[in-house]
């Protein structure tokens, strides 16, 4: 058994998803959806469309998938409620603590953890299961060795259609740190789609360097089912019924070994097609992985702007086999870049051998002119229908109340009519009139073969016998559709509170800081290679830090696959403990006895969370989201804030050089500039193969902490100096210290 799992954004692509063959569709509320910006659902349109689904045997899954503040959580807990009372099947939660906390209070709840989470290896997976989710949604970065780890332990849904975020899941801080707006609070800028420059020949103009292409996994979705995936999902809450209809009827084709390939191939590129599609982190990083020249839907190439056989004023002719519709659009593309936009109107002229498009100065002889906006695919998909087929049996009896049967795959469901049906005085009600008045299912999505038997003479007014027909089938559809008893609202369990830290400051060190570290007064420091395998370089810092603090931590990213921490493994052991940016290092550090100190990206926004972490029993200390402003954070006890240094924006699950490891100068830093001229650090690292970590342009003033934590990779020896001296560098930012995000 599989799951194809479709996105909505809106009811009109709710029904375009069942229509089109999905099994299970996610939607979001107004509020804790990932996707602020869709259109979104209401409580009550969730509890029609969730009932319109379940009544096609079509699962419902409802994305409460952002960090949720303090002021926040009886807001968040009353939307849980609300949404399961709805009809949800499942509810997705990316604050893996909070959802400890809300299985633990409603355990009727079924809980799937959102790629938000970052799992992506096997611990992520373990903690998951053992925090009370029944699923877990993977990493788009989890290589499919790992999938099939992860499938081992615990139900999984991978991604195979749409959008790829640059950084990896739950961890970007681009958007929040240019302009307050988080990503992990569903309001996402997309500063990655932007154009940059970064310092390596052959890379060093602008394009646009981090905008990852489409994911498009095709028919190799039969190895994710190998590797023991469940559910199949498809990304696009904020893209149209017309994308959503088409990619996942171009997926149930595959897994059905039916349709025309080429055409559901070719209907999907025409609703939204960036970079011509790549297949992602799964098998490896492959060629297309970068969408360098264009952004944004490129769509299907149908034809070449050319000379016609007649000239026409104002028009400019395109050679091609399609014949357009009034309102279609197309992008026109020169070479590999994007060179303006045109939509066909009813006043254009016919052409023989193709059609003709307003003229506009850009256009050119040669140009590609790709179709991005199809009005007759939009027309196909909402014209789709779905129904359950029914066999409905009517008896009229002269004397007798008139009865229906039906069945289906659910079963056999009767009612009986309130009324009884009198002998008829002149003409008796026939059987193909009973046959005809059941044939009508109204709006209902039913499909019904109809017999009807007639005894005696019987006589039903026909505005009775509709009534009943109604009331049979709006009772089987109420009974297929479900109704919950509303949860009441029950005490969220408050845990333990986090322990006094051993330590009060921390600084995040990498090779480049040992000649500064002499300075450095903190109690704590933490490694992070430039190389996990490298034990010499290692002991060095060891050697280093003994002599001025008491603690020392491995620095492990929120992005490690299992072979990742293979690799990392014999220098794991030289550590007592580690500093965690992933939450699957709480389960690691369980299971190999290590000290856990928790970072920032965790993500620790509220004190449902921070009690519930405080429960895992390696933990020695933890650190507030950066997210959050220093008002925020002056709530919490015993909690690290960061407090200065180095501003991690983004953690790169790819390389952004396209993998031409040939030529590489496996330099340890290089700098992305963006058109403002502003310089970014890419920093270079380390472990089964090569990671990349961006930091912002300038770093975190110092800011009062009773226990902080600093980062001082990606500085110059100077900016480390200063901080270490109890000053700051010449250039740098408030961060987010005063207004936090959105």
């Amino acid at each position: 058994m599989s799951e194809i799992l479709a996105p909505a954004g809106d009811e009109e692509a709710f029904y375009a998803a069942v229509h089109s063959g999905a099994d299970a569709v996610y939607l979001g509320l107004k509020d804790f959806s990932a996707r602020g910006s869709a259109v979104n659902f209401s409580p009550e349109s969730l509890k029609k469309c969730a009932a319109y689904a379940h009544v096609l045997g079509v699962r419902v899954y409802i994305a409460l998938n952002t960090l949720v503040k303090e002021g926040e959580l009886d807001s968040f807990f009353r939307r849980a409620r609300q949404a399961w009372d709805a009809g949800a099947d499942a509810l997705i939660v990316q604050d893996l603590f909070l959802g400890k906390r809300l299985k633990e209070a409603y355990p009727e709840m079924v809980l799937h953890l959102s790629t938000q989470a970052g799992v992506c290896n096997v611990y992520g997976a373990r903690l998951a299961k053992r925090c009370g989710f029944s699923r877990v949604i993977l990493a788009r970065e989890t290589p499919i060795e790992g999938i099939a780890a992860v499938a081992r332990e615990i139900e999984t849904e991978v991604f195979v259609q749409g959008a790829l975020c640059t950084c990896f899941s739950g961890r970007c801080y681009f958007s929040a740190f240019v302009g307050g707006n988080s990503g992990n609070r569903g309001f996402c800028k997309q500063p990655c789609r932007k154009k940059y420059k970064i310092d390596r020949a052959g890379f060093d103009s602008y394009a646009y360097r981090l905008s990852l292409a489409d994911l498009q996994v095709g028919k190799d979705i039969r190895k994710l089912a190998e590797a023991g995936v469940f559910s199949f999902k498809i990304e696009g809450r904020m893209r149209s019924p017309a994308y959503v209809g088409a990619a996942v009827r171009f997926y149930r084709d595959i897994l059905d070994g039916s349709g025309d390939g080429a055409r559901d191939l070719s209907d999907l590129r025409r609703t939204y097609n960036r970079g011509d599609y790549t297949k992602g982190y799964l098998f490896g990083q492959d060629e297309r992985l970068i969408s360098a020249s264009i952004q944004g839907h490129k769509g299907e190439m149908v034809g070449r702007i050319a000379e016609g056989k007649k000239k026409i004023p104002r028009f400019v002719f395109v050679r091609s086999s399609y014949v357009p519709t009034e309102g279609d659009g197309f992008k026109i593309v020169r070479g590999d870049r994007e060179a303006g936009g045109c939509v066909y109107t009813a006043s254009c002229p016919v052409g023989e051998g193709g059609f003709y498009l307003p003229a506009a100065p850009f256009l050119r002889e040669g140009d590609g002119v790709y179709l991005t906006t199809d009005v007759s695919l939009a027309a196909r998909v909402a014209s789709r229908r779905r129904t359950l087929p029914l066999t409905v049996h009517v008896t009229v009896s002269e004397g007798e109340r008139p009865r229906a049967v039906v069945r289906g795959a659910f079963g056999e469901y009767a009612a009986e009519a309130s009324f009884v049906a009198g002998p008829a005085k002149t003409r008796a009600l026939t059987k193909e009139e009973a046959e005809d008045c059941f044939s009508k299912t109204d709006v209902l999505p039913f499909s019904v073969r109809v017999t009807a038997a007639v005894e005696g003479k019987p006589f039903a007014v026909r505005s009775a016998l509709n009534a009943f027909r109604r009331e049979v089938y709006e009772g089987l559809y109420a009974r297929l559709a479900g109704e919950r008893q509303p949860l009441c609202a029950r005490g969220i369990g408050e845990g333990k509170d986090l322990p006094a830290p051993p330590f009060h400051s921390a600084a995040i060190a990498d090779a480049s800081a040992f000649s500064a570290m002499r300075d450095m007064r903190s109690d704590c420091f933490v490694y992070a290679p430039h190389d996990y395998k490298d034990l010499a370089a290692s002991d060095r810092f060891l050697n280093y830090a003994k002599y001025s603090a008491g603690h020392i931590f491995l620095y492990l990213p929120a992005f490690m696959t299992d072979a990742d921490i293979a690799a990392a493994l014999p220098m794991i052991e030289r550590f007592d403990g580690v500093f965690g940016e992933g939450a699957w290092t709480a389960e690691f550090c369980r299971e190999f006895g290590k000290k856990l100190f928790a970072g920032t990206g965790f993500n620790l926004f509220n004190s449902v969370s921070l009690r519930a972490l405080a429960e895992e029993s390696a933990l020695v200390a933890a650190a507030l989201s950066k997210e959050l402003s220093a008002r925020e954070s002056a709530a919490f006890q015993n909690a690290f804030l960061f407090a200065g240094g180095a501003i991690e924006l983004m953690e790169l699950g790819h390389c952004p050089f396209g993998k031409t490891c040939a030529r590489c100068d496996r330099r340890a830093s290089y700098t992305l500039t963006d058109e403002q001229g502003r310089a970014f650090p890419l920093r270079r690292y380390e472990s089964a193969g090569c990671r990349f970590t961006l930091f912002n342009c300038v770093p975190l003033a110092p800011r009062e902490a009773s226990l902080a934590l600093y980062d001082f990779r990606a500085l110059s020896e100077e900016d480390i100096r200063a901080y270490a001296r109890g000053g700051r560098p010449a250039r740098v930012t408030a961060g987010l210290s005063v207004s936090g995000v959105r």
